[in-house]
């Protein structure tokens, strides 16, 4: 498995399961004049961490990608993709929603939108997760204080930071070295892309990959 940043909360996801291969990308964004979507990838499937479609940059997307934005559960090329929601939790038709995605071998959570606290029934499916990819910065997800909070809930061995601040972009973000700060003592590698396997997952501390923009 290969995991990308693009910026924001949008990560690109490339693996294999037998003879299939699947690109996975979540929320793609609209254009800044520092910061643009990179118009090369070609997705298999889209994820979206709201219901709200119109939050989403999707029409300049090349292919004809299968996007989820709604509970339940699908399968994409060999990856199996449950969209996890508690219907008591918030009201209003579209709302947003966590994505646990299987592959390889391993366990990936998405949470990009969400600025509450996961429930008991949304914790129930969110156990074992290998990787975490979670909003960092605030705006409208989470800040330093509540991703280090929910961290410590779901207890990843893997914690991919999103949502925070670079040079250029429009939103008022916070930085990656102050949720690494709130989170406290943990393993910290910067690096262009996250490649690993699931022998390679660290059998005790938690590793923070905190990946350069691609």
């Amino acid at each position: 498995m290969q995991i990308y940043w693009h910026g924001y909360s949008s990560v690109r996801i490339e693996s294999k399961n037998g003879e299939k291969t699947c690109v996975l990308v979540t929320d793609p964004f609209e254009n800044e004049s520092a910061i643009r979507f990179p118009r090369t990838v070609d997705p298999d499937v889209i994820v979206l961490g709201h219901q709200d479609r119109s939050r989403y940059a999707l029409d300049g997307i090349g292919s004809a990608p299968f996007i989820i934005s709604d509970p339940g559960e699908y399968e994409v090329k060999g990856v199996f993709i449950n969209g996890i929601q508690d219907e008591k939790a918030e009201g209003g038709k579209e709302r947003p929603l966590i994505h646990r995605i299987y592959t390889e071998g391993m366990s990936v959570a998405f949470i990009g939108s969400l600025r509450r606290k996961p429930t008991d029934a949304e914790l129930e499916r969110l156990e074992n997760v290998d990787i975490l990819l979670i909003s960092v910065g605030g705006g409208e997800a989470y800040d330093h204080e509540m991703a280090s909070d929910v961290i410590s809930i779901i207890e990843p061995r893997v914690v991919v930071p999103l949502n925070f601040a670079i040079p250029g972009i429009k939103a008022k973000l916070g930085s990656v070295d102050q949720f690494c700060k709130q989170l406290g003592v943990c393993t910290r590698e910067n690096m262009t892309k996250l490649k690993l396997q699931k022998k390679d997952l660290p059998p005790e501390d938690m590793l923070v990959a905190v990946l350069e923009r691609a």
